[in-house]
């Protein structure tokens, strides 16, 4: 696995990727220099304060001209800038479009007018058979990039739900138990994938090494949602209280679509244009995380954290 070198800006960058990426780069010592381009200053500040080394830039993507004149100098630029709460995003699409659509293009622009060699753009398991606002405008998103190859290279990746990240279910679920009071959860029947941030890095990795227009599609192991719980609080015995699918819900994800141009390859796939295509990979269906490797990889991310 190659670790990332050079100039490296991220988008959004003060967010849960950012810091785990600030966080790997310090530990293996890689050689680069990272500007964190985001737009809260508060998450900023407490940023800097750990990862002094880096250098930070406030900023919106929808700022075209402040992206662009943030992206010079760079070699390779992570865009992981979007709106990602679904609910909001449902409630306010244009919000939505204006970030995570415009905003990506406008990367793209700003990019290929800098001279960066390099984007790789941060997609989620949502964009495939998306059915949320969400998800269709990171689906955009990855047609902008797949389309965008010139001068500059854009990848992608598409991963599922990363451990500990901003905004996760388990510390509202351990409140919920120390209060002795039913775990809230939506559909017993619900599945999802998971991955800790270390695992999101390493698919970044692979994603800054593939051919222009190519989206690296890790194969994400799943839980049932009542083992996510029941692992979470530490106990096989919990009540719950099912508030029901939101309409723009799926019970299972998927990361891979059969009508998709994918190329199966060990421990990922590989979607570009192609591509033999015909492979389904969902959350109903894959690999299942056992107990112990789930409160590993709990405990690792929470860790990273601290």
């Amino acid at each position: 696995m190659m670790n990332l070198t050079g100039a490296i800006l991220i988008t959004g960058g003060s967010g849960t990727l950012g810091h785990a990426i600030a966080r790997a780069a310090r530990a293996e010592g890689w050689d680069c220099r990272i500007t964190i381009y985001s737009r809260s200053e508060l998450r900023q500040a407490e940023m800097r304060a750990r990862y002094p080394e880096c250098r930070f830039v406030l900023g919106d993507v929808r700022d075209y001209d402040r992206l662009a004149a943030a992206m010079a100098g760079h070699d390779l630029v992570i865009h992981a800038a979007a709106m990602k709460r679904i609910p909001e995003c449902e409630a306010q699409p244009g919000e939505c479009y204006a970030t995570n659509v415009g905003g990506s293009q406008n990367v793209v622009r700003a990019a290929q007018a800098a001279g960066v060699a390099r984007v790789v753009g941060i997609s989620t398991d949502k964009a495939c058979a998306a059915i949320t606002t969400y998800g269709a405008s990171k689906r955009l998103m990855e047609g902008l990039f797949q389309a965008a190859s010139e001068r500059t290279v854009f990848t992608l990746c598409r991963y599922g739900n990363v451990l500990a990240s901003n905004g996760s279910v388990i510390p509202i679920w351990r409140q919920q138990a120390d209060r002795g009071e039913p775990l809230t959860i939506t559909d017993r029947r619900m599945t999802r994938f998971w991955m800790t941030e270390r695992q999101a890095v390493r698919t970044i990795e692979l994603a800054a090494g593939v051919h222009a227009g190519a989206i690296v599609v890790p194969k994400m192991g799943a839980l049932d949602i009542l083992d996510v719980a029941r692992y979470a609080v530490g106990t096989h015995h919990i009540q719950t209280v099912e508030t029901g699918l939101r309409s723009t819900e799926k019970l299972h994800e998927d990361l891979v679509h059969p009508y998709e141009s994918a190329d199966n390859q060990a421990g990922n796939f590989l979607i570009f244009a192609g591509a033999p295509g015909g492979i389904t990979y969902t959350s109903e269906t894959a690999p299942r995380i056992d107990r112990h490797t789930f409160l590993a990889m709990l405990a690792e991310s929470e860790a990273a954290g601290d």
